[in-house]
Protein backbone atom coordinates (compact mmCIF):
# COMPACT_ATOMS: atom_id res chain seq x y z
CA UNK A 1 0.00 0.00 0.00
CA UNK A 2 1.51 3.31 -1.02
CA UNK A 3 0.94 6.71 0.58
CA UNK A 4 -1.83 7.65 -1.87
CA UNK A 5 -3.83 4.52 -1.03
CA UNK A 6 -3.41 5.18 2.69
CA UNK A 7 -4.64 8.76 2.32
CA UNK A 8 -7.57 7.59 0.19
CA UNK A 9 -8.66 4.97 2.72
CA UNK A 10 -8.27 7.50 5.54
CA UNK A 11 -10.41 9.98 3.60
CA UNK A 12 -13.10 7.33 3.09
CA UNK A 13 -13.02 6.43 6.77
CA UNK A 14 -13.36 10.12 7.68
CA UNK A 15 -16.25 10.57 5.26
CA UNK A 16 -18.01 7.53 6.72
CA UNK A 17 -17.52 8.84 10.26
CA UNK A 18 -18.85 12.25 9.18
CA UNK A 19 -22.01 10.61 7.74
CA UNK A 20 -22.54 8.61 10.94
CA UNK A 21 -22.15 11.68 13.14
CA UNK A 22 -24.35 13.83 10.88
CA UNK A 23 -27.14 11.25 10.76
CA UNK A 24 -26.96 10.75 14.53
CA UNK A 25 -27.21 14.52 15.07
CA UNK A 26 -30.14 14.65 12.64
CA UNK A 27 -31.99 11.88 14.50
CA UNK A 28 -31.47 13.68 17.82
CA UNK A 29 -32.67 16.98 16.31
CA UNK A 30 -35.76 15.35 14.81
CA UNK A 31 -36.54 13.62 18.10
CA UNK A 32 -36.15 16.90 19.97
CA UNK A 33 -38.46 18.71 17.53
CA UNK A 34 -41.00 15.86 17.71
CA UNK A 35 -40.95 15.97 21.52
CA UNK A 36 -41.55 19.73 21.58
CA UNK A 37 -44.32 19.37 18.98
CA UNK A 38 -46.03 16.55 20.89
CA UNK A 39 -45.90 18.31 24.25
CA UNK A 40 -47.15 21.60 22.80
CA UNK A 41 -50.41 19.96 21.71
Amino acid sequence: MNLHDAKESQRKANARLAWILASTALVFALGFIAKIWLFSH
